[in-house]
C-alpha cells in the first residue's frame, strides 16, 4: 500500500507498506524514484547491478510484454526502512487488508494499521 498524496501513483518520498497476501505486513520503505519498466529495471545484486528481469526467476511479470510499455509491468525503486522474514510478518484481526497489487488506502482502518506497525516496528 502507498501512502502519500498522489491518487494511485507513487512519487518520490512516498511510503510503502508491503503485505504478502496470506501472511501479512513485512516491511515499510519509501519511494526513491520514479517507476520503470521491468525490462529497464536494475536490482543490485552481490555488489553489481544486473537487470531485474534475469534476477526474478520465481515469476513470469509478464515478460512477453517487456518491450511494450502499454503492458509492460512497471517496478518502482524504494529504499527499504524496515522488513521482516516471512514467519515474521504482521497479520492482526482488525488490519487493514485489499486483494490490489498497489493501493492508496483512505480508510480509517488505514490509519490504524499504519500507526499500529509504526508503534510495532519503531518506525517514526
Amino acid at each position: 500500500m502507498i501512502e502519500g498524496p498522489a491518487g494511485g501513483r507513487s512519487n518520490v518520498g512516498d511510503r510503502v507498506w508491503a503485505k504478502a497476501p496470506g501472511y501479512g505486513f513485512l516491511g515499510v520503505g519509501e519511494v526513491i524514484g520514479p517507476p520503470q519498466a521491468a525490462s529497464d529495471f536494475r536490482i543490485e545484486v552481490d555488489g553489481a547491478e544486473r537487470p531485474a528481469l534475469e534476477v526474478l526467476t520465481q515469476a513470469n511479470y509478464h515478460r512477453e510484454y517487456a518491450g511494450d510499455p502499454e503492458r509492460s509491468e512497471y517496478f518502482i525503486p524504494v529504499r527499504w526502512l524496515h522488513t521482516v522474514d516471512l514467519d515474521k510478518a504482521v497479520n492482526e484481526i482488525g488490519l487493514f487488508g485489499n486483494q490490489n497489487t498497489v493501493c492508496k488506502p483512505t480508510t480509517p482502518k488505514w490509519r490504524t494499521t499504519v500507526d499500529r506497525l509504526k508503534a510495532k516496528w519503531n518506525v517514526s
